[in-house]
């Protein structure tokens, strides 16, 4: 039995995420793991369609298995989004191989860049970089530039290679048996304004919903129904607005040392974002106040939702502690079994299995549960704390 893993967020799940599903089964694939955020994100926002809904979505339309990526991995950098999903699929003991959308669609370039940014001859130059003033991204791209020439350089300018690069750095670093593959992204390319067929970005997606505008064109016939449901309970300027007035009253309830425990914060950058947020008046007053060439928007913005959300630098630096399994088919169910034995984390599929885990493993949990239960404020009618759920579909 081949069985593949996918890290995904599905924000919400549209007709290319349809399309590299159908690819991964093509490609000999029996069974699809895949790897999902849950109510919040890489871009630091909460999610604008909950993750029962995208899970529902996904197990529709050709997944068989739907695990959560905890928060502290979903709400972070590309490098340690990476970590935890690979480090989740690897634990799995199942999973074979692991597909993803690039830009470029080529394995071994991808790799070959891999190879490029765990290179210790960058080390320097990125250094040199970095004291410019330029941030991270930047000055990486910058000294593998030097070094390995523009072609290598330019793929660390698209999202998704990005992603890919690091899956690849991670599968390596754990040692891991999984083999990575890439199909050459379809559509839109990520973050992309532009509409042409019927395949076009998430944030395009989202941003029609925003708007009140048809969607239809773009997600699979048996998805709208789900997300006409979700999209019901969403406010006119989505969830994160909804949650500004509770978002600004914690940042003003913080000391610069308690800013300088966040996630990301670095540099003295809690001094600065102490004296902005004294001033500010929306979060657009705090993230254009704060916003630098060092300091990217999608930073700022996760270092806002975590001190909201209350996951420190500690809750950072904690491993993947379980599988937590939010649906599955048929086929899927067949897999879990062999997870079941195979797996070297402990499967978590209902409450009494969190009783189990590890000190750090229940510490996850609930900050997992808490970022629930703060997620359910979001929606134009609040809804009470949510507990956890199984979905499960009885296609094959």
């Amino acid at each position: 039995m081949k069985i593949s893993g996918v890290i995904c967020e599905y924000d919400p799940f549209h007709n290319g995420h349809k399309y590299l599903l159908d690819k991964i089964r093509e490609d000999g694939s029996d069974c699809t793991v895949v790897c999902m955020s849950g109510n919040f994100t890489q871009r630091g926002e909460p999610s604008l369609i909950d993750k029962y809904t995208r899970a529902k979505a996904a197990l529709l339309n050709g997944a068989d298995i739907v695990i959560e990526l905890p928060v502290t991995f979903a709400c972070s950098g590309a490098e340690r989004f990476a970590y935890g999903g690979i480090g989740i699929l690897n634990s799995t003991g199942i999973c074979d191989r692991l597909y993803f959308g690039s830009e470029s669609g080529n394995i071994s370039v991808l790799q070959k860049a891999a190879d490029a940014i765990i290179s210790d001859k960058i080390s320097e130059r990125l250094k040199t970089y970095l004291s410019s003033g330029k941030s991270f991204a930047s000055s990486r791209e910058l000294a593998v530039c030097d070094i390995y020439g523009e072609e290598t350089a330019a793929l660390l300018r698209e999202p998704n290679n990005i992603l890919g690069i690091e899956y690849i750095k991670t599968i390596r670093k754990l040692k891991s048996n999984i083999t990575a593959c890439t199909f050459a992204r379809k559509g839109a390319a990520h973050n992309s304004g532009s509409i042409t067929g019927d395949i076009i970005s998430a944030s395009k997606i989202r941003e029609l919903i925003i708007k009140g505008q048809d969607i239809s064109k773009y997600v699979p016939e048996n998805t709208l129904s789900l997300l006409s449901e979700s999209i019901s309970n969403l406010p006119d300027n989505t969830r994160i607005k909804k949650l500004e007035t509770a978002i600004l009253y914690k940042l003003r309830t913080m000391t610069a040392e308690e800013l300088a425990g966040l996630p990301d914060i670095s540099e003295g950058l809690e001094n600065r974002l102490y004296s902005v947020i004294r001033k500010a008046c929306t979060l657009e007053d705090i993230l254009s106040g704060v916003k630098s060439k060092r300091y990217a928007m999608s930073r700022l913005r996760r270092i806002i939702i975590h001190s909201f959300l209350g996951i420190s630098k500690m809750d950072m630096m904690l491993a993947p502690q379980y599988i937590k399994i939010l649906g599955f088919n048929k086929n899927g169910l067949s897999a879990i079994k062999k997870m079941k034995k195979s797996s070297s984390l402990p499967l978590v599929m209902k409450y009494s299995d969190t009783l189990q885990l590890s000190p750090d493993g229940k510490r996850m949990y609930q900050t997992e549960q808490r970022c629930d239960d703060i997620y359910s404020l979001s929606g134009d009618i609040i809804l009470p704390c949510q507990s956890s759920k199984m979905i499960k579909i009885n296609n094959q």
